[in-house]
């Protein structure tokens, strides 16, 4: 199948999708503004947390989430928005959304990728003998585990990489929160991780895959055939110190 090179409205929605129902959030839509409430993290939290996701929105959209955002510093605004047709400099998509909302980016460089899922593997990779493939079935998504076994050198049972997918509409494989321990870094678990549930995601007539990668995840995503297609800047309160913001929160074991 020939993979899109635009990032349309139906993939934003697929992606937001599998990522709500990954990570136990509400998904809203209204207009072309969609919602997803997280549940706080902490008793402090003194109101519901709120992110907003806008995908090539015009000016117009985007001033009314910065609004929302400037009366409610605890939300933030997820920006999608397809590449330029020249490269630019790193940053400069997070400063052009900043100087148009009056927000403050939060995330930055980050990419949607996309993948043709009918050429990737429906068979389970061969697992190292250091480790330990833990699989746990949801409705409608997975993970996937690898934990360490007695032929590794820490031992047993230490939780070395894990990933989960999401699969909507019968179509989308959505993959999300993709995490390697720090001492089990550059020894091929994210492409193990990744190789495992895709097989997982083909259990279904899976047709695209769907991701956001961070600076460290893009070259192996695109070492795997995943192609970029869109920009991602998260924006916040600009009152509010980045390292503060809970979208800046790495995935965590």
């Amino acid at each position: 199948m020939a993979i899109t090179t635009s990032l349309t409205d139906e993939l934003a929605t697929a992606w937001l999708t599998g990522r709500a129902r990954i990570r136990n959030y509400h998904l809203t839509t209204q207009g072309n503004i969609h919602a997803a409430l997280r549940t706080p993290e902490s008793a402090e939290a003194g109101e519901d947390i709120w992110e907003y996701v806008v995908t090539n929105a015009s000016d117009d959209v985007l001033q009314v989430v910065a609004d929302e955002i400037l009366k409610h510093p605890s939300r933030q605004l997820i920006v999608a928005a397809d590449l330029a047709d020249d490269p630019q400099p790193a940053g400069s998509t997070a400063k052009f959304f900043a100087n148009k909302t009056g927000l403050r980016p939060i995330g930055v460089d980050e990419l949607v990728m996309v993948t043709d899922m009918t050429q990737q593997d429906v068979e389970e990779p061969i697992i190292p003998e250091q480790f330990t493939a833990e699989v746990t079935r949801n409705d409608g998504w997975h993970l996937v585990a690898f934990k360490t076994t007695d032929e590794a050198d820490v031992g047993a049972d230490q939780l070395a990489a894990r990933g989960r997918v999401a699969v909507v509409d019968g179509t989308y494989a959505v993959f999300d929160q993709i995490w390697t321990a720090p001492d089990f870094r550059r020894q091929g678990l994210g492409s193990l991780t990744m190789r495992y549930l895709s097989s997982l995601a083909l259990e279904d007539d899976v047709e695209t895959g769907l991701l956001i990668a961070g600076l460290e995840g893009q070259a192996l995503y695109t070492y795997l055939g995943w192609s970029a297609i869109g920009d991602v800047v998260v924006l916040g309160h600009p009152d509010i110190d980045p390292k503060d913001q809970w979208a800046t929160q790495t995935f965590e074991a």
